[in-house]
């Protein structure tokens, strides 16, 4: 049964706003969407993702049908979901919804207990040592709810992570390894894009967006 959970925030934006939503073969969000993964996965010295266009379109699909509930589809997938009457900056949600909604996360998860909670599954799922590819995409279509325009980020991730039974959590999510060796190897990635300072920029002209992220529950695997 799926039971989903939901953190609200409200997130002051600020200008540059884009009103179009990027496709899957834009560079710059498969970069904004690799480098946030890559750079939080490095702190526990886990393999970089990289980017795959099956999965990719699997989340378009998804993202496109304006429904913010997981599909059921084969692979791990993470939901981030935004509600504005006003303009988006879609590279911007991009990184923060990956870092400051997911990969936060980890300040619930008690890696001296590894497990599946529903407070920390985003967060698992986007470290999972396994996973290997990624996919992600916004809704590209309209879709509105309450007068409001609602964005729908979809991730993808092959290997799914989330498994659970025998050591799966243990081997797959490690703890934050020391800061020089994580300094390395984020030196190997390609970090360019990733500017966490500018993610939540508080300037003047903001709007106000209400953000919910949706559990992972329904990504569970039990073996």
């Amino acid at each position: 049964m799926h039971l989903p959970t939901f953190a609200q925030a409200l997130v002051p934006l600020t200008a540059p706003y884009v009103f179009v939503a990027p496709g899957i073969n834009d560079g710059n969000f498969q970069k904004a969407v690799l480098n946030t993964h890559n750079a939080d996965r490095a702190k526990h010295g886990v393999p970089a993702l990289i980017w795959d266009n099956k999965l990719a379109q699997f989340a378009q699909n998804w993202a496109n049908n304006c429904e913010f509930k997981h599909s059921g589809g084969p692979y791990g997938e993470n939901l981030y979901g935004s509600w504005t009457t006003g303009s988006f900056d879609f590279i911007k949600q991009t990184q923060s919804g990956i870092h400051n909604g997911w990969y936060d996360e980890i300040k619930k998860y008690d890696f001296n207990k590894p497990g599946f909670s529903m407070e920390t599954g985003h967060f698992t799922q986007m470290v999972w040592k396994s996973s290997k590819r990624i996919g992600c995409a916004w809704n590209t279509n309209t879709c509105k709810s309450n007068g409001m325009n609602f964005y729908k980020l979809v991730c993808e991730y092959d290997p799914r992570g989330n498994i659970v039974g025998g050591n799966h959590f243990k081997d797959n999510v490690p703890k934050p390894i020391k800061k020089a060796d994580a300094e390395e190897l984020e030196g190997e990635l390609d970090l360019s894009s990733f500017q966490e300072e500018e993610i939540n920029p508080v300037e003047q002209s903001v709007q106000i967006m209400v953000q919910i992220m949706e559990s992972a529950e329904s990504d569970i695997v039990e073996l």
